[in-house]
């Protein structure tokens, strides 16, 4: 209880909660529009997924200055690369919210733009946030296999520069302990994988179905929620 109670008391943690059942909404309502279940009952749910985002909107006011400002704050980070990549996502992610307050000040009725113009341009912003994020997510695990790939493979599996026979059993073990020591990198890799695949349909790109974006959200928030409970699986510098 005092883990829900924690969560809960921070901004971040409520708004990734809220996008859990927010996902898992949309995967519900599809599922019963497939087994053609009650009308009322699918519109009942298809509201709360709305309200739901409109929540979420509203905790997310303002946020856009925030990450602004963070993305010159990237300019200390030492690693070219990672300081592209870093200022990159947040620039964009800056312009997804401003794009993402227009849509819904509009919805609300409160300013008199073009709804689905204004749409499209914060799913493009939020995808290329997303792929500069995967971007920096290959860079850390590129960098971390080159560093360990000297114990995961054998040393006699090596001639002249090639690999002639490679332990695969004992590679495909260590992997999995890397894993287990870097959980940071590969959680941050699955919740960009899985967020990916929203905009890019979205956009119309892809053409997945309100269930598998359901499912993609849904795993893409319970990542995020663990990098709230637990920090050290949050990849840093953020």
């Amino acid at each position: 209880m005092d883990l829900v109670i924690s969560v809960n008391n921070q901004t971040n943690g409520r708004d990734k909660i809220a996008r859990l059942f927010q996902y898992t909404s949309r995967l519900i309502w599809y599922q019963l529009e497939v087994k053609n279940a009650n009308k009322y009952s699918i519109d009942r749910i298809k509201h709360l997924e709305l309200a739901l985002g409109s929540f979420r909107k509203i905790l997310r006011l303002g946020r856009c200055v925030d990450f602004w400002h963070l993305s010159l704050n990237c300019s200390n980070i030492d690693d070219p690369i990672l300081r592209f990549t870093i200022t990159a996502s947040k620039l964009a992610h800056s312009l997804f919210l401003y794009s993402d307050h227009i849509v819904w000040l509009t919805k609300s009725g409160f300013l008199n733009t073009d709804y689905d113009k204004w749409n499209q341009r914060a799913n493009k912003f939020w995808l290329l946030s997303i792929v500069a994020n995967l971007a920096r997510d290959l860079y850390e695990i590129i960098h971390l296999l080159e560093i360990n790939k000297s114990i995961w493979l054998k040393p006699s599996n090596l001639v002249d520069g090639s690999v002639r026979n490679m332990d695969l059993s004992y590679g495909m073990r260590y992997i999995c302990s890397l894993v287990d020591c870097h959980k940071d990198i590969f959680i941050d890799t699955l919740k960009n994988s899985c967020d990916l695949f929203i905009p890019l349909t979205a956009l119309g790109f892809t053409k997945l179905t309100p269930s598998t974006v359901g499912i993609l959200g849904m795993i893409s928030s319970l990542a995020a929620l663990v990098t709230i409970v637990k920090p050290i699986t949050k990849l840093v510098p953020a």
